[in-house]
C-alpha cells in the first residue's frame, strides 16, 4: 500500500500525541528516580515500584490507543483532502517520531531496572514493550524498514533482555 503524504501527516500526529503521554509518564518516572538513594532499600523500592508500575501501564495504554487509531487509519481510505495545510510528515520523519517515543521508552525502562531492578516492574514492563512491539508492527506496514530501526535502538539500549522481551511480540 502506498500512503499519501495526508495519510502519513495523520500516523505521525498518532505518534505526537502518544509522545507527549509518554513523556509525561516518563518524568514522573524519572522524577520519582531521581529522589531515590543510589542503592534503595526493600522499602523505597516497594514504594518507587508503587509509581514506577501505574506510569508503566499508562504508557502501555496510551500505545494501545496509538496502534488501535494506526490500524483504523491503514483500514480507512480517505476519500477527499479537506484542504488544510500544515506541516509535512514523510516516512523519515514519520520514523524519527517513532524513534523519539522508542527511545524515550526504553532508556526509562533501563534507568528502572538499573535502579530497582526488573522483579518490582516485570509485569509491567512486559506489557509496556509487547504494546510498543505491536504499534511498531502497524507502523512497518506503513514505514519500510522502520522495524529494523526500531529493533536495533532496543537493543542498543537495553540489551538483551529488551530484545528478548520485544521479540516475544514479534514472534
Amino acid at each position: 500500500m502506498r500512503l499519501t503524504l495526508r495519510q502519513l501527516e495523520s500516523q505521525a500526529s498518532v505518534i505526537e500525541t502518544l509522545r507527549q503521554e509518554v513523556i509525561s509518564q516518563t518524568t514522573i518516572i524519572n522524577a520519582s528516580l531521581a529522589d531515590a538513594s543510589e542503592d534503595p532499600s526493600q522499602a523505597e523500592v516497594s514504594a518507587l515500584a508503587a509509581v514506577i508500575n501505574p506510569a508503566f501501564e499508562a504508557i502501555t495504554a496510551a500505545i494501545g490507543s496509538a496502534t488501535s487509531n494506526v490500524n483504523r487509519g491503514r483500514r480507512l481510505r480517505r476519500q477527499e483532502d479537506d484542504g488544510e495545510e500544515g506541516a509535512s510528515c514523510d516516512a523519515q520523519c514519520l520514523t524519527e517520531r517513532v524513534l523519539e517515543v522508542v527511545y524515550e521508552i526504553v532508556s526509562t525502562v533501563r534507568a528502572v531496572i538499573e535502579r530497582i531492578g526488573l522483579g518490582p516492574v516485570l509485569l509491567r514492563v512486559n506489557p509496556l514493550l509487547l504494546a510498543l512491539s505491536a504499534l511498531v508492527l502497524a507502523l512497518n506496514v506503513l514505514v519500510t524498514g522502520l522495524l529494523v530501526t526500531v529493533t536495533a535502538v532496543v537493543a542498543t539500549v537495553l540489551g538483551g533482555l529488551g530484545l528478548g522481551l520485544l521479540l516475544l511480540g514479534w514472534g
